[in-house]
């Protein structure tokens, strides 16, 4: 059994490494969840994996899982951008948009240009009832965005706020 384990082990590592030099982005979350949790089991440490990890979970909509792994991330560099960012969406996701609110707040002091950053805060300043903020947000990141860039936006919307109508523009 031992055996059959490392056999698929290392055909699932090496499918991910076939790929841009070890991205996995492109094979379904489950096989990137199962990949990460092997990198991190060899080096827990590595927090861009775990942020990865956290991702992977989040689009499966394990939020808690996510939670984890980004409070993990937080504890070791706690100005972690992309971990504050996922940190805010997970959050959102989970219904508890005043603590989103926090994190957003510190990823926009790090890096307050982020285009899916602003397409964050516009959300949570909708859930948050500050509709005139939520507008100046998006417009924001509309403005920033190209064409292609526009569709992950809509993407974005779609998947934090459950609805391709959101009522923002």
């Amino acid at each position: 059994m031992k055996r059959v384990f490392w056999i698929i082990s290392t055909v699932l590592l090496l499918a991910g490494t076939a790929q841009a030099h070890g991205n996995i982005s492109n094979l379904p979350d489950s096989v990137q969840i199962l990949q990460y949790n092997m990198k991190l089991y060899m080096n827990a440490d590595d927090l861009a994996t775990r942020n990865n990890l956290a991702m992977a979970y989040y689009r499966t909509e394990q939020f808690v899982k996510a939670k984890k792994e980004l409070e993990f991330i937080l504890l070791k560099d706690d100005v972690n951008f992309d971990a504050l960012d996922g940190m805010g969406i997970v959050l959102i996701k989970m219904g508890r948009d005043q603590e989103a609110f926090s994190f957003f707040e510190q990823a926009e002091a790090i890096n307050p240009h982020d285009l899916l950053l602003n397409v964050h805060r516009a959300i949570n300043y909708k859930n948050l009832n500050k509709a005139e903020l939520a507008r100046e947000k998006m417009i924001k990141a509309r403005s920033q965005a190209n064409e292609s860039e526009n569709k992950e936006i809509d993407k974005e919307i779609t998947f934090l706020s459950g609805s391709s109508s959101s009522g923002l523009p």
